[in-house]
This record gives C-alpha cells, structure tokens and sequence, in this order.
C-alpha cells in the first residue's frame, strides 16, 4: 500500500511500505533491557510513593542507571556466582519534602530486586549488590528538596524541560510484531533464559528471523540436546508464521552454537542472562519505547525509561506521540507516523513543529492530533499502568496481530 504524499521534514514513506525493513529486540534478560526495565520500574514505585505521601511526583530523573556484569564459574551444565552483578544508581533524585526524608534508597533496591526476579528465570541464583551514586545536585536551591508544592514549577500545567524530538509510528509493521513474537514463543520454554535477541529482516514478503536464546540451568543435560530444542521451538514458530504470511519464512537460531562440548560452552547461563559472564547494561541503549529497535522509524535518541513521569519530554512527549499514532491509525483505518518537536519551555498542546504522514490522510488528522496533544492525563497510564515497563507480551495476542483479516 503506497503511502500518499506528504509535504512534511521525513521521509514521505512510512515504515509499512519500506522495500527492505530491520527491526531487532532485545529481550527482557538482555542487560541493556535489564538497566532499562530498573530505571523505569525505580521511577514508578518512586513516583507511587510520592502521590502516596505528598499528593505530587517530586523531581526525579532516574534514567543514568547501570547494569554491570557479574562473574559465575561454570561447570558442565550449571554454574555459581564469585563476583555479584552490580546495579548502579544515577542521576537525580529529590531527596526530602518539607523536611521530611524520603526512603530514596529502600525504594530503588527494591524495585531493582523486584525487576530482576522478574526478569530473570534463574533469578534465585544470582548474587548482586546496589551502589548509589545519585544526587540531589541542582542550581536551585529547593528543585531536590522542595519545601511544598509550590516549588514544583511544572504544577498545574506541566511543560516541555528540554528541546526533543519525537516520533511515534502505528500500527505495528508485521516486521515488528515478528520480533516481538520470536522473543515471546521462545520464552514459553522452561529451558529458555530471557536474554534473547531476535533480528528481523523484512524484504519485500520473505521474512528471516535470526535469534539468540540461552539456555538457563537446571533443564537440558548436554549441547546436544539444547540443539534440539532450538531447532524444534524455532519450526514450530517457523510453522506457524508461515500459516499467517504471504512469503517465505526462514528462522535461524544460535548461530553459533555447536552440538559438541559441553552444555557450559554453548549459550548457557545460570540466570538467564549475559550479565552472568560480565556482560554490562545502561540506558538507552536497546529498545525505544516501542520495545524495538527500529532504524526505519527515523525516530529521536530519547531513552524514555526512568525520566520523570511528570513532565519530561523525553517520556511525556513520547506518550503524547504513542496515543496520538494509535488514535489516528485506528481513525484512519490505515497506518501512520507522528513526529513532533518541542522547545525547552514550550507547553505540550504548543509544539515547535508537527510533521503527521498517513497512508489514508483526511482533513481532520491534524485536528485528531492537536486533541491528543492537549491531553494532560498521562500520569496514570506511566506510573499506575506502567505503560514502559519493558515486558514479553502475550503469544496469543501477538500471533492474532498476523492473522489475516476475516472476510465479511
């Protein structure tokens, strides 16, 4: 379906019609996922503990977080831990209110230790410790230690902190909902670890699925085995794509992997991730908010994880541009991308720009849009919802998204 043509600053040709398409997700075991999933889950539960106690979410950006690797010494088919994984707490964080202290510290190791169980299928025997290195440094004088409410500036009408630009694309492409869905089928293995990457390419209608999966202690006896169950998981999800797509389908999983060896020397972990064998995670590098890495949406570098749910741009602007594209596109009945700058200062329903491409434009997209915009109900989606929250979604949904639509 040829995108209509569009006078804005991107490419007129929307994700959906490129020729040739690359998406990538890291899963919810990847490290980077990892720092991610921990910013954002440390912000929510800071934030609900903030609306809680004070009627307000106090300043806080959360999104300078590390994930370093530990060290496990492997044996043959398991493996224990001599050096723990260390989570690194950054950025800026208010510390009190009106004199009162908040529990800053309690609050983000227990979101860290609840992500991580969470996250990690052999979570019971990881070893790992929290180090804090965030501040409440600012030039003025009460941003971290607010006397009142009156000394948050972004109350009652929040406003752009910074200059940004965001970009936002619905429905997802069938590309997208490929590498969503790979992380996803392999998960519902018991042997199955969660750091797992998947690479989807897109050309024209043939679709390969490249994938990593490690295999997590406890349920295979030898290499040979966690052969076979790569290549059993990987046709069976073959079999079913091929059910739902017009072209071909290849998958293709552990490249590097051997049928020879010991269990210990193919893609094997103790809890499900790399950072077992020191592999490190921050920030911003993996998924967008979309949960994909996708280089056909000439979308910002904003990490949304972490930042304050309040205000900030980089999570705020990005919500806005999310719920408009999923509001035109099912407006529309066709897919569509959003993309909106906003200056330091500027108020949310006042961008500097706005750039909207449709595959079916009307003349009241950019009316659909500006309502959006004007929305100021974010908070509960980011912080009771937990909208970011890096999670594996539903098989069952995802493989619903590629089945043909029914014929009336």
């Amino acid at each position: 379906m040829p995108t209509a043509p569009h006078a804005g600053f991107l490419s007129p040709v929307l994700p959906h019609d490129l020729g040739v398409e690359v998406v990538e997700r890291k899963g919810v075991g990847h490290p980077d996922t990892l720092a991610d999933s921990i910013a954002e889950l440390a912000s929510v539960r800071y934030s609900q503990y903030c609306l809680r106690e004070f009627g307000a979410v106090l300043h806080h950006n959360l999104d300078k977080i590390a994930v370093l690797g530990g060290r496990a010494r492997f044996g043959d088919r398991d493996g224990s831990y001599d050096r723990p994984v260390r989570v690194i707490f950054g950025g800026r964080i208010s510390t009190s209110f009106a004199g009162r202290e908040i529990p800053v510290r309690e609050i983000l190791e227990a979101a860290a230790a609840e992500q991580l169980r969470r996250a990690l299928p052999g979570f019971e025997h990881l070893t790992w410790r929290a180090h804090h290195e965030s501040t409440d440094s600012s030039k003025f004088a009460h941003w971290f230690a607010p006397r009142g409410l009156e000394d948050l500036p972004e109350r009652p009408t929040a406003f752009s902190n910074d200059t940004a630009f965001l970009v936002a694309s619905a429905a997802r492409t069938t590309a997208e909902t490929v590498a969503l869905l790979t992380e996803a089928w392999f998960r519902r293995e018991p042997w199955a670890g969660s750091d797992i990457k998947a690479l989807v390419v897109r050309d024209k209608h043939a679709l390969t699925v490249t994938v990593c999966v490690p295999a997590v202690a406890g349920h295979l006896n030898g290499s040979q085995e966690f052969a076979d169950a790569t290549r059993h998981t990987a046709g069976e999800l073959t079999t079913q794509l091929l059910k739902r797509l017009p072209g071909p389908v290849t998958v293709v999983c552990n490249t590097r992997n051997t049928a020879t060896g010991p269990l210990s020397s193919q893609y094997f972990t103790v809890t499900g991730s790399a950072i077992d064998y020191g592999e490190d995670g921050l920030v911003g590098r993996g998924n967008a908010r979309s949960g994909l890495i996708t280089p056909g949406q000439q979308a910002g570098n904003e990490a949304a994880f972490g930042k304050n749910p309040a205000y900030h741009v980089g999570k705020v602007g990005g919500w806005l541009v999310d719920v408009a594209s999923r509001r035109l596109a099912e407006h529309s009945g066709g897919p569509c991308r959003i993309a909106v700058m906003w200056r330091n200062g500027s108020p949310y329903p006042q961008p500097a720009a706005l750039d909207i491409t449709t595959a079916h434009p009307c003349p009241e997209d950019t009316d659909l849009v500006r309502a959006v915009l004007r929305r100021t109900d974010w908070v509960p989606d980011l912080v009771d919802h937990q909208c970011y929250l890096p999670a594996v979604l539903p098989v069952d949904e995802l493989l619903a998204a590629l089945d043909p639509p029914a014929l009336s």
